[in-house]
C-alpha cells in the first residue's frame, strides 16, 4: 500500500490508470511471489489452504485470489495518493 501511495502522490495519472497501474504491478507482485513461495513445497499449504476457503485443491486459484486481493488494496492506494497529491497540490495556490 505504501508503494502504490506514493507512487500515486508522486507520478499523475489521469482518469482509470489511475487505478490500474498499481493494480496490475502489485498483482503481478504478489501472484509470482506467491508463487515462489509455495512452489519451494509443492503447493502444500496453498493446497490447504484451498480446502480450507472451500475452493478445492486447486493452488492456482488461491494465488489468483491473493494477487486479486492485494492488486485491489494497491488499486485504492493508488487512487488514494493520486487525490491527496491534487489535495495538496490546490492547498498551496
Amino acid at each position: 500500500m505504501i508503494a502504490a501511495f506514493v507512487s500515486g502522490a508522486i507520478v499523475r495519472l489521469k482518469n482509470v490508470a489511475t487505478f490500474f497501474a498499481p493494480f496490475f504491478a502489485i498483482a503481478t507482485f504478489w501472484f509470482v511471489n506467491a508463487w515462489v513461495l509455495t512452489s519451494s513445497n509443492d503447493f502444500i499449504l496453498s493446497t490447504k489452504i484451498g480446502v480450507l476457503l472451500q475452493i478445492g485443491e486447486k493452488p492456482f486459484l488461491v494465488l489468483l485470489i491473493t494477487a486479486l486481493i492485494g492488486g485491489l488494496v494497491a488499486g485504492v492506494a493508488g487512487i488514494f495518493g493520486n487525490q491527496t497529491h491534487a489535495i495538496l497540490a490546490n492547498d498551496n495556490r
